[in-house]
């Protein structure tokens, strides 16, 4: 049985410096928007989008380091593995069974796991913004209007729409790779790892929670746009006031 291993890189991660790096120092190759280096039969696959997965590989804090000393990283997901002439891939209690184990079915595979530790820092993400911003609509309901500050109002949105555009521009990094159109035979075990992963129920939940936050987004929008009028019309209110007051004193001048 051997076991398989992953991490996520945090930022800053430059691919083309690392795949640099990883041609210079290991025995590396590009395949679509993946790095692969083997070692004595043992894999690591490195993706664009700062994941990496090892397939038995023993020195993996010693190459994550050398390909990148600028980024840290932190331990995700691990499954194990075996040889199985039951089917071609069968997935359960994170041990996955497969026909054949070699280069190509090994990073068919790793492209599934890679999108879910991605998806994954997506849903971190997004929990924490609702957690933080949960009390916005609280505040609506139960006062019929926001009780921030009109610049609370604005940071609040920015930060809401850092998070959405962080997710949104980088979306398609959960679609099918591009990898699959060319070995379309391999599309199984991609396929069967995505299921058991359940990265599709997973990213539909979080696109009904971007449309939470861009609901929110609406509501402080409309908020800061009243605050907004409401400053205006009393700035006109002072200088009517004014006006008036001038035209008294004129009036009653001696």
């Amino acid at each position: 049985m051997g076991s398989i291993r992953s991490c996520r890189f945090s930022q800053p991660f430059e691919f083309k410096e690392i795949t640099q790096h990883a041609i210079e120092a290991f025995r590396a190759k590009v395949m679509k928007d993946a790095i692969i280096i083997e070692k004595e039969s043992q894999y690591a696959f490195i993706f664009k989008h700062g994941v990496a997965v090892f397939w038995d590989f023993d020195d993996a804090e010693f190459l994550l380091k050398k390909l990148s000393s600028a980024s840290s990283f932190k331990n995700a997901e691990e499954f194990r593995y075996e040889f199985s002439k039951m089917q071609t891939i069968k997935i359960e209690s994170d041990t996955i069974y497969l026909d054949e184990i070699d280069e190509l079915r090994m990073l068919s595979v790793s492209f599934a796991i890679a999108q879910s530790i991605k998806l994954g820092e997506f849903e971190d993400a997004m929990l924490e913004t609702l957690q933080q911003t949960e009390h916005i609509p609280l505040e609506l309901a139960k006062n019929g209007r926001v009780m921030m500050a009109r610049k609370q109002i604005a940071k609040e949105r920015g930060r809401l729409f850092l998070t959405k555009s962080r997710i949104y521009l980088h979306f398609e990094l959960l679609d099918t790779p591009e990898f699959f159109w060319e070995y379309p035979e391999l599309d199984i075990y991609y396929q069967a790892t995505r299921k058991y992963l359940e990265l599709q129920p997973r990213i539909d939940i979080l696109g009904r929670k971007l449309t939470v936050v861009q609901e929110i987004l609406t509501i402080l929008a409309d908020e800061q746009n009243h605050k907004h009028s409401s400053l205006l019309e009393w700035i006109i209110i002072v200088l009517i006031a004014f006006e008036i007051i001038m035209s008294l004193s004129d009036l009653f001048k001696p």
